[in-house]
């Protein structure tokens, strides 16, 4: 009964996801591409191929989960060198993140959770065994995976108590379709305790595979190219990554009151369709705000910078004095602040944190990362590494020792495929 009507909500809900696509493509006609494999419609005479392959499917519904994956996929890439890798997506950023080259790599997106659907694309592709990435539970999909007898297994997961609170009506349900994964991998105690209260399924402590990312090969040269072009030498660069809808405002007015002659604001929106909007906000205040996009010659040092490119983040945080993570001014829950800290940066996190709770508790309680509660206290500390040369070391020493220390999860992961291969 409980599937009967979950797949009618699906069904119902499709039209809604269409809408959403058509009016982005609207702006972004990319977001069209590929539609047949959202209803896992394939080229039959490719089904043979896949069906001689050994593959391994990961599933990354965004940017965040993908780049995770970078290091497990070199590691496999190397380690089983005639096995392929099926990695999908639910976004257009997440399938245009970048991923080692290699022919052995394929990706797809994820088809709509219908019971039709997901029997196609299991029937196309074939997995040996499946990995779904922190907490994208589709339910259609666990249970025919379970029906065709391939492992799957949920890795990197995370459950806030605020997420939690939303699921436990459903309880029922969901435990229904946690049951049926072959394992659980959690990355804290929290998240552990959480879960603990939706099901009785295989739970373990895996820990966080983000700790085992490292900026793509590089990176560095990039950034000294950048900093040429922009011609930076010794401003104080204010990093603001994967910004949401409010927070642009909030950062310029600090900036405008700090008052600062060498200071810069690089601004980098999570969602590339609100670069347009975040421009926006600038020119209506007779601001300048350079495109990374469209950098040309540039005769003096912009104020503002837009970073409106894809996968470019880590370029972007190593300019950087301070990073702030974007998503903790206001209240949606803050993004990864493991990119900036493993990039040798100072990282500043603001109030809300509930996305990444554990990670930045820790962090704070180490001493390694600066935390505010409030835009005053943001200002205080932008005013102290001024005064103090910019760079607070104890601040740098703590962040790469709790980077050390946190990582590991990814070798984890690689012993658990092992088994199956």
């Amino acid at each position: 009964m409980y599937f009967f009507v979950y797949e009618i909500i699906i069904i119902c809900l499709i039209p809604f996801a269409l809408a959403k696509l058509v009016y982005r493509a609207l702006i972004k006609p990319v977001h069209l591409q590929n539609l047949n494999e959202r209803f896992a419609l394939y080229p039959k005479r490719r089904k043979s191929i896949w069906k001689s392959r050994q593959t391994i499917w990961l599933h990354c519904v965004s940017v965040g989960e993908t780049k995770a994956i970078t290091k497990l996929i070199e590691i496999l890439l190397k380690k089983h060198p005639k096995t392929y890798f099926l990695i999908s997506h639910g976004t257009l950023t997440g399938r245009n993140t970048k991923l080692p080259d290699s022919p052995r790599i394929h990706r797809t997106y994820l088809p709509y959770d219908t019971k039709g659907a997901t029997k196609r694309f299991l029937s196309f592709y074939q997995p040996k065994i499946g990995f779904i990435l922190e907490t994208e539970l589709w339910f259609n999909l666990i249970k025919q995976c379970r029906l065709n007898n391939i492992p799957l297994h949920l890795i990197n997961a995370r459950l806030s108590k605020k997420s939690l609170n939303k699921y436990l009506p459903f309880k029922k349900f969901i435990n229904s379709g946690l049951s049926k994964l072959d394992s659980i991998y959690v990355r804290s105690e929290e998240d552990l305790a959480n879960f603990s209260e939706l099901t009785k399924a295989n739970i373990k402590i895996m820990g966080n595979i983000k700790f085992d990312s490292k900026p793509p090969v590089g990176t560095r040269i990039k950034i000294e190219q950048l900093k040429k072009q922009l011609k930076i030498s010794n401003h104080f660069i204010l990093v603001a990554g994967s910004t949401r809808s409010g927070e642009e405002k909030i950062l310029l007015k600090l900036v405008e009151k700090l008052n600062y002659k060498k200071l810069i604001l690089v601004i980098v929106p999570r969602h590339p369709e609100r670069f347009s909007e975040v421009e926006k906000i600038f020119q209506l205040k007779n601001l300048t705000i350079v495109r990374k996009s469209k950098l040309e010659k540039i005769a003096k040092t912009p104020k503002y910078i837009l970073g409106d490119t894809m996968g470019d983040l880590y370029e972007l945080y190593g300019l950087a004095t301070l990073a702030i993570i974007g998503g903790s001014i206001l209240d949606y829950g803050g993004q990864n602040p493991i990119e900036s800290m493993s990039s040798n940066i100072q990282t500043a996190v603001g109030p809300s944190i509930y996305n990444f709770k554990e990670i930045v508790s820790v962090a704070e309680k180490h001493k390694a990362i600066f935390r505010f509660r409030n835009i005053a206290e943001l200002e205080q500390i932008i005013k102290n590494l001024i005064n103090e040369g910019q760079v607070n070391q104890n601040i740098l020493r703590n962040a790469r020792q709790y980077i050390k220390n946190s990582s590991g999860g990814t070798a984890k992961v690689v012993r658990l495929i092992n088994q199956y291969l």
